[in-house]
């Protein structure tokens, strides 16, 4: 890594929301993630609702994480893909072509919601919507992911790269603090519509941001010339030693934390916290709406560490600032896990839980961010330009390649041995990747 960095210019975190085609971005996004997050709260508690009726509480689970899976795996797949297209194609235009079909899929399933009394029709209709947003999402994210570099200067890359990812957190908080009231009170049906149209509003948006894309001297895209570059993106990224060590522990820590959230958690609050008559505040927060403050807890601690960020100057190493933020989030991550296993064993009431629970929570928030916004700088900064695109892509399909093998693992571990075993797993898998990552030789070279 370069050791002349420029440290961001004083005022650059304001300017960043000067530039138009960032606004375009920013607030783009924004809107269509305050609505997905009504959606992914709504979703897995819905996929219960139908499948339970049809085919018991232990074969529910095993199917909710197939749904998980579905996408997953389309993602791992197509991410390399739409690497390839982004360094090709006009950024801007993925996006808005991917949003459009997004929003048009999730309000056709909506009007199935709505029109159809089958569960067995809408499980089929949620299962090809899940596709396609999958199928779209793997090429959006290269695009999007890529697209920051080429709309904002130097001297704006970090604040915009903060400024986006406490968004992304003040959104969660925002759909959040609605997702549960409007998921009891409007049904998911009209979750779906919300959804559906912030992202034709998103696609809309995208639409006017301009920036100066310059098209490959070889237009022709075909298989071979796809597999090539996804070739060149990998030689490109395991030359980087350091890069290969991060992809490694963050490959490990999502196939152990991952699960956490689409599998241990829900079902936790879905089955075992239904067994509890009082609880705290329970006169006004079902358990629905607890499940949100854990993750409103979480998005707050994001969106404080973001800001902090935001404001630091660019660093010539980002080695031990990472391995803090590691270190931070597996403890806090295990210790919620810990908590839960405790409950589940009688040992901690539930009040415990939900308080412990939020503290915790608020931790994993905090290494999260100091985790994933160094991590943000360091792709930035070291692959070149024509590279982001398929760099960014391998390194997501390889850091996230067995969140998919997770779901299906973590469904049927919950379905067959209970869920206090699932959080046991956990946990001790977190620590033990800790444990490999952190006298790493490779990643003190970051």
């Amino acid at each position: 890594m370069s050791a002349d960095i420029r440290p961001a210019a004083a005022g650059a975190k304001i300017r960043v929301f000067k530039n138009r085609n960032f606004a375009l971005l920013f607030w783009g996004i924004a809107v269509s993630n305050i609505a997905h997050v009504f959606f992914s709260f709504a979703i897995g508690f819905y996929i219960y609702e139908i499948t339970i009726p049809l085919f018991g509480a232990s074969d529910a689970e095993i199917i909710k994480a197939v749904f998980i899976a579905l996408s997953g795996i389309l993602i791992v797949i197509l991410s390399p893909i739409g690497g390839v297209l982004a360094d090709r194609w006009n950024k801007a235009k993925i996006m808005y072509v991917t949003d459009f079909i997004r929003g048009l899929t999730i309000l056709a399933v909506g009007a199935i919601v709505f029109l159809v009394e089958s569960n067995v029709f809408k499980l089929i209709a949620l299962f090809v919507m899940e596709f396609v947003l999958a199928a779209n999402a793997a090429i959006f994210m290269p695009a999007a992911r890529s697209l920051l570099r080429f709309i904002v200067s130097d001297e704006e890359l970090q604040p915009g790269a903060s400024y986006l990812q406490m968004s992304d957190n003040f959104q969660a908080i925002i759909g959040l603090v609605f997702a549960a009231m409007l998921y009891a009170k409007i049904g998911v049906g009209w979750i779906f519509i919300i959804n559906g149209i912030a992202y034709v509003f998103s696609a809309v948006s995208e639409m006017f941001i301009r920036y100066e894309h310059k098209q490959s001297v070889d237009e022709t895209l075909d298989l071979k010339t796809v597999f090539s570059d996804i070739k060149v993106g990998f030689k490109y990224l395991i030359s980087e030693k350091a890069i290969v060590a991060i992809m490694v522990m963050a490959l490990m820590i999502n196939f152990f934390v991952s699960p956490i959230f689409s599998n241990g958690m829900q079902n936790w609050v879905y089955f075992r916290f239904a067994e509890e008559s009082t609880y705290l505040f329970s006169s006004f927060m079902d358990r629905t709406s607890w499940y949100g403050a854990f993750s409103i807890s979480l998005s707050i601690a994001s969106i404080l560490m973001s800001l902090v960020l935001a404001r630091q100057k660019t660093k010539a190493s980002y080695a031990k600032p990472l391995k803090r933020a590691l270190t931070g989030f597996v403890i806090s991550m295990s210790g919620l896990c810990a908590l839960l296993v405790f409950y589940y064993y009688g040992f901690v009431p539930i009040n415990a839980v939900l308080i412990g629970g939020i503290i915790l929570m608020f931790i994993c928030g905090l290494g999260l961010v100091a985790f994933n916004i160094p991590l943000s700088m360091v792709m930035q900064r070291k692959v070149r330009k024509d590279m982001l695109g398929k760099v960014s892509a391998v390194s997501g399909t390889l850091s996230q390649a067995l969140i998919p093998v997770a779901a299906v693992i973590a469904g049927f571990v919950i379905a067959r041995a209970g869920t206090a075993i699932f959080f046991i797993g956990s946990a001790v898998g977190m620590i033990a990747v800790m444990m490999w990552f952190l006298p790493n030789k490779a990643s003190n070279q970051i």
